[in-house]
């Protein structure tokens, strides 16, 4: 039996590409990794990662990241173009079989893909546990996506439609999805999940022993607060004097319901208030952000995150209106830099938030609802900065550090998968899970 304080080995598998514009699951691992660093003695971590060349990259003498070229990447197939990031869909990975040679606890971050498949046959043959960990809502994404391919192919008109809501082809693809997540969940030692909500109903189906909690941190040198330097914020973005920023971080997609911000800023263009949108990251929906704001609108593109601190520290609220989401880096990051937060109450990322004091709650994802919350902030200077302070002292305790991340969610929980009898029966059926 392996000693509890004794060197952890443990290879995590993160089936995306790292770029400097990849999403907040590849940013999770790339921040835990970089926690890891001083810990010789108690973890060593390798990180996998996709790509289009191989390679090892180390961050110190017990953290490195590998990188594996994709076998058959949902990239090649035009038809899903529009999916905002691209997974290996081969259904075994050799290559990266060889190099999992020295693990004694695989970590996967998905249920579907090659690493995730790659994964379970080895573990099988070589008995080794299996955690997993949720880091995004795929059957969901899957079902949104579905939607946009089927009406970006048929229009949409009346075959689209029907494929759409008479076939339910979007729903039913969520369901496999989900289903196809529960069983590998049942594989698994250990299953990690991003929001508290998800913690009964799947200890139900699995065993309250076998699931537990994973946080999300916050890089304290970079996001905090600062003082506001809006002759930078609207020197860079192009933001006329006088107008009160609405700040909107992440993928500028369908997925991510930006357009329902859009909308909202429209309405109250209109309505005469001095409001300006500034998008931050990448996607289809730039230019028809553009079309429907005009010069209301500034989009930067990917920041780095010291450029993005001080956005967040010059802008006057930030918005996160997406509906899909285990949890958000943007939402703590925001609060962590004082800035009043507004976020959907259907987001993982509304539990962030102390309603009325560090932000609002939003609850429905129609621009109506975002119109009147963001009215109530951008009319009064005085709420704003009541918020920004308050959400500026919540973040110290409230939020933790990636180390305490690393330390308390995730060692713990590999350290007791050493010991656990490992999991590789499958289900007689895929019970329906709550994710």
């Amino acid at each position: 039996m392996a000693d509890d304080a004794a060197l952890a080995r443990v290879h995590v598998l993160v089936d995306l590409a790292q770029r400097p514009g990849s999403g907040g699951h590849v940013k999770v691992w790339e921040r835990l990794a970089a926690a890891a660093i001083g810990l010789e003695t108690e973890l060593d971590l390798t990180v996998h990662f996709a790509g289009d060349v191989s390679g090892t990259r180390a961050l110190a003498s017990n953290v490195r990241f590998k990188t594996h070229r994709s076998i058959f990447s949902s990239s090649r197939l035009p038809f899903l173009a529009d999916m905002p990031d691209h997974a290996d869909l081969a259904p075994y990975h050799p290559v990266l079989a060889r190099d999992l040679a020295g693990a004694e606890v695989i970590h996967t971050t998905d249920a579907y893909f090659v690493f995730a498949r790659t994964a379970e046959r080895l573990a099988r043959r070589r008995r080794l546990p299996l955690v997993t960990s949720i880091h995004t809502d795929t059957p969901r994404y899957t079902s949104v996506f579905a939607a946009a391919t089927i009406e970006r192919l048929f229009g949409e008109g009346r075959v689209a439609r029907l494929l759409n809501e008479r076939a339910a082809l979007p729903d039913r693809a969520e369901a496999r999805m989900r289903a196809r997540l529960a069983e590998h969940q049942r594989r698994c030692a250990a299953v990690v999940v991003s929001r508290p909500d998800q913690l009964e109903p799947l200890g139900r189906l699995l065993s309250p022993a076998r699931v537990s909690l994973l946080r999300r941190g916050v890089d304290r040198d970079v996001f905090r607060p600062r003082p506001a330097d809006r002759a930078w914020l609207d020197g860079v973005f192009d933001v006329p004097s006088g107008r009160v920023v609405i700040m909107v971080v992440g993928r500028l997609d369908r997925g991510k319901n930006v357009m329902t911000a859009v909308e909202a800023v429209h309405t109250l263009v209109g309505e005469g208030l001095p409001v300006h949108l500034l998008c931050v990251g990448e996607g289809p929906e730039r230019r028809a952000i553009f079309a429907r704001l005009g010069a209301r609108a500034s989009c930067a593109g990917t920041l780095a995150p010291t450029d993005l601190s001080r956005a967040y520290a010059s802008a006057d609220v930030v918005a996160h209106p997406s509906l899909i989401e285990e949890t958000s880096n943007i939402c703590l990051e925001a609060l962590a830099c004082g800035r009043p937060l507004l976020v959907a109450a259907e987001s993982g990322g509304g539990r962030h938030v102390v309603e009325g004091e560090t932000g609002l709650v939003v609850r429905g994802g129609d621009p109506a609802s975002w119109v009147e919350a963001l009215r109530r902030v951008v009319t009064d200077e005085g709420l704003r900065a009541r918020l920004g302070a308050a959400a500026a002292a919540w973040a110290v305790d409230g939020i933790p550090t990636w180390r305490e991340v690393l330390l308390d969610d995730l060692l713990a929980v590999w350290r007791r998968a050493r010991t656990t009898s490992v999991v590789q029966r499958k289900p007689q059926q895929s019970p329906r899970s709550d994710n």
